[in-house]
């Protein structure tokens, strides 16, 4: 499979972005979004290499798991990650996708994490940021991209590699940006460290949780491996 330039998939990301009118410099409001756009969303305790996975049943209903024991900045990622399945790639490929965004093993999940950035990190509102807070190629510092992290809701790794591709950094100068420990540095600094940190909430559902439930669950379609034992897991399917 012929690797997909970047250009083509940062323009999927504003595409994407401009069709749920969320502007090109904010970051996303991801609750407010799911609500908006009626996707039935369940948090759930999960194994640690899971991150989450998502279900297309009709263009009305849409499902996505997150994995909530983990960090709030990887549960961000991952919900941009399963926007790209439920309404980019084609709806022909899949019915049900498990991901793990931490260790993607195929072109379309390289693609669905690339994507997931440039929707999550938008260069013009990071451009903005970076202007305001005095971030260049010559002064960028932990503290900058903790500071990004707070704002954007994303990992320190997440922001430092959006970081590289706009600024361009020596190699020296990320390398020593990467070898940082995001919460102890953002403590010395007196920044928030709640990104980089596990949600005190383990167990949560955003959306029209009867009618889209009962719709999935008739499909059919959540009977399937792995996942019932999941949804069975949070009464997802109800009563059978």
């Amino acid at each position: 499979m012929a690797r997909i330039a970047e250009h083509i998939i940062e323009d999927e990301a504003y595409s994407l972005r401009e069709a749920f009118s969320l502007g090109s410099r904010l970051p996303v409001d991801l609750e407010g979004l799911l609500i908006k756009q009626g996707i039935l969303t369940v948090f759930t305790q999960m194994s640690p290499e899971f991150s989450g996975m998502c279900l297309k049943y009709d263009n009305d209903t849409n499902f996505i798991l997150v994995n909530s024991d983990i960090v709030l900045g990887r549960q961000n990622f991952t919900i941009a990650h399963e926007l790209y399945h439920l309404f980019v790639q084609n709806g022909d490929e899949f019915k049900v996708h498990t991901c793990d965004v931490m260790n993607p093993q195929s072109p379309v999940e390289r693609h669905a994490n690339t994507f997931a950035s440039y929707f999550l990190l938008p260069r013009d509102g990071v451009v903005e940021i970076m202007q305001r807070i005095d971030c260049t190629r010559k002064t960028v510092n932990a503290a900058h991209i903790i500071m990004m992290c707070d704002y954007f809701g994303v990992s320190y790794k997440a922001m430092l590699v959006r970081v590289n591709k706009i600024l361009g950094l020596t190699r020296e100068r990320f390398e020593l940006l990467h070898a940082v420990q995001p919460i102890p540095t953002a403590l010395d600094f007196s920044l928030n460290t709640e990104v980089f940190e596990k949600p005190q909430t383990k167990e949560k559902v955003i959306g029209d949780y009867s009618s889209k439930a009962q719709a999935l669950y008739t499909s059919g379609l959540i009977s399937k491996g792995h996942l019932i034992e999941l949804l069975d897991a949070i009464k997802l399917g109800g009563n059978e």
